[in-house]
């Protein structure tokens, strides 16, 4: 009778473990479901945002006229760096869907078009406020923006390196596979 109740015990403690293990399973489905909802809703609101990105540089470049042709210039390079930023959060958000992992690289990108994207303002304004006060804090502010595409520049390189090396080795037969 004792031996029968043993058993019986450890019948209902797997039959607990099956059901929390189901219950986890479900949670965890249903997260994975709100991720990807989240996920297109983003992605509908950069999508969204592209367009009135591009309607905006299309009345920029119209105005062309009375604005000048080197502010318009620079005006619709701005935006367009703008624009390459929206496009990349976007195929970023795309690529976290699909495979289902955030990769570092895409990030990394985005700033250093951010980056760019301020040096270029910076540059515009400098030429701007020569010999007014501002001035000393522009190229301070040019200066590190220079030291952080360097770094951003160099943690791409080595991200690209690295990947490049796994690449490689993925690929290169195993000699000790073969024993």
């Amino acid at each position: 009778m004792t031996r029968r109740m043993v058993g019986s015990g450890r019948y209902n403690a797997e039959q607990s473990i099956q059901r929390d293990s189901r219950r986890r399973s479900r949670l965890a489905a249903i997260i994975r479901l709100c991720e990807r909802g989240v996920y297109f809703g983003v992605a509908l609101t950069l999508i969204v945002t592209l367009g009135m990105l591009y309607y905006e540089m299309a009345g920029t470049v119209l105005d062309v006229i009375e604005a000048g042709v080197l502010p318009t210039a620079l005006l619709v390079l701005d935006q367009i760096l703008l624009i390459f930023i929206f496009a990349e959060l976007l195929s970023t958000v795309g690529t976290i869907v699909r495979e289902d992992e955030v990769v570092a690289e895409p990030f990394l990108l985005i700033g250093l078009i951010a980056v760019v994207r301020r040096v270029l303002t910076v540059t515009a304004e400098i030429e701007q406020s020569l010999g007014t006060p501002e001035f000393e804090s522009l190229v301070l502010e040019l200066a590190v923006l220079t030291v952080l595409i360097i770094a951003l520049s160099g943690a791409l390189y080595f991200i690209r390196r690295s990947e490049r090396i796994i690449r490689r080795s993925e690929r290169r037969p195993n000699p000790d596979a073969a024993k």
